[in-house]
C-alpha cells in the first residue's frame, strides 16, 4: 500500500531519472577509464623497467660476446697455423734434391776442375728408416753413389773430405779407386764414393 504520492509532473520526474542515471553511467564511465589507464601505466612502467634491465644485461654481456667472437677467431687462426706447422714440417722431412745436386756440386768445384763426377745414383732419397742389419756393399735407403774420374789420388781425397765438410751425409765411404793409363793422355782415377744421408 503506497503512504507516498509523488505529485511531480511526469517530465520532471523523467527528466530526474535520466539525469541520474546519466551520473551513474558517467562515473561507472570514469571509474573504468581511470582503472584502464591506471593499469597501462603500470604496464608501460614494467615495460619500461624491463627494457632498461635488457640493455643493462646487454651491456654486461657485451664483453663475453667479444671475448667469445675473439676465441672463435683464435681457434680459427690456431687451425690456420696447425695445418701450416703440418706442411712445414712434411716439407722439413723431405730431402731436398737440389740441396743435394748443390753439396755435390760444391765439393766437385773445389777441386778446381780436376774431377768429373760421371754418375750420380740416388736410392730412395726420401726414406727415414734404414735396416738394421747392413750387409757390407749393400745399397741402403737414402744412399747416394757418386762415380767419376780425377786426376790423381789427393783430388779424390779433396772431393771426399768435401762431401763430408758438407754436413748433408751421414757417412761418406771411398768403395773403388784404381788408376787407369792412356797411352795418348795422363794416368785417370776412376773412384766410386757411397754417400748415406
Amino acid at each position: 500500500m503506497k503512504t507516498v504520492i509523488n505529485l511531480l509532473p511526469p517530465a520532471y520526474r523523467r527528466q530526474r531519472l535520466v539525469r541520474r542515471r546519466a551520473i551513474q553511467w558517467t562515473v561507472g564511465l570514469v571509474v573504468t577509464l581511470s582503472a584502464i589507464a591506471v593499469a597501462r601505466w603500470y604496464k608501460g612502467r614494467e615495460y619500461h623497467a624491463l627494457q632498461q634491465q635488457l640493455a643493462a644485461v646487454a651491456r654486461e654481456g657485451q664483453p663475453a660476446q667479444a671475448m667469445f667472437r675473439d676465441i672463435i677467431a683464435m681457434r680459427a687462426q690456431i687451425e690456420r697455423l696447425q695445418q701450416h706447422q703440418t706442411i712445414a714440417q712434411e716439407l722439413e722431412q723431405q730431402r731436398q734434391v737440389l740441396t743435394l745436386l748443390g753439396a755435390v756440386s760444391q765439393a766437385a768445384r773445389s777441386t778446381e776442375g780436376r774431377l768429373r763426377v760421371v754418375d750420380c745414383r740416388v736410392v730412395d732419397l726420401q726414406a727415414t728408416v734404414i735396416a738394421e742389419n747392413r750387409g757390407e756393399g749393400a745399397v741402403h735407403p737414402g744412399t747416394v753413389t757418386l762415380i767419376g774420374v780425377a786426376l790423381d789420388s789427393p783430388t779424390v781425397a779433396e772431393f771426399h773430405e768435401g762431401l763430408m765438410r758438407s754436413g748433408l751425409f751421414a757417412d761418406v765411404k771411398l768403395l773403388i779407386k784404381s788408376n787407369e793409363h792412356d797411352q795418348l793422355g795422363p794416368e785417370l782415377y776412376d773412384y766410386e764414393v757411397r754417400c748415406e744421408l
